[in-house]
């Protein structure tokens, strides 16, 4: 009984909780609710940022053109370069900054090796062939984006589901 309790005790204490600001400003969400949610800054780091805030950049911003007035343009540099993954020193944004060069500017946050890594295990059919995902872009699909919620343990796939000791399995 007591090798069964410290195995629980440390496997909960191992547990990652990733639990980033939600972004509130609604002038920021309009900005870029069209196509997607407004990623959390502290995804990507400043020069992330700066280089997708260029005007070249929003002319091509991932296939779309973007127009944003001045004004909002430098509102979301303010907050991003302000909440970038290395504005701060917290244990997530490290971990990020560790696995991205620094010989590399990151523009998808999907790309970032440490959010790769935390996805490696599970199967493309989960993304790219769930037709309520479709990407590996689509954080709020299964993450609770809006209160900035990213645990593992609070994922929620939608037609998939996750055992404790058997992994996830197709609805």
């Amino acid at each position: 009984m007591r090798k069964i309790f410290l195995g629980l005790a440390v496997l909960v204490s191992t547990s990652s909780a990733f639990k980033v600001e939600p972004v509130i400003d609604n002038s920021l969400k309009a900005g870029c609710i069209e196509c997607h949610f407004v990623y959390q800054a502290e995804f990507l780091p400043k020069r992330s940022w700066e280089k997708m805030f260029e005007a070249k950049e929003l002319k091509n911003h991932f296939g779309k053109k973007v127009i944003l007035s001045k004004g909002l343009r430098e509102k979301f540099l303010d907050y991003y370069l302000a909440e970038a993954s290395d504005s701060k020193n917290t244990k997530y944004r490290r971990k990020i900054n560790n696995s991205i060069s620094k010989h590399k500017t990151i523009l998808r946050v999907s790309k970032v090796p440490y959010i790769k890594s935390k996805h490696e295990d599970l199967d493309e059919e989960m993304f790219l062939e769930n037709a309520k995902v479709k990407s590996y872009a689509n954080c709020k699909a299964c993450h609770k984006v809006d209160k900035g919620e990213f645990d593992e343990d609070e994922v929620k796939v939608p037609n998939w589901s996750k055992g404790f000791f058997s992994g996830w399995s197709k609805d």
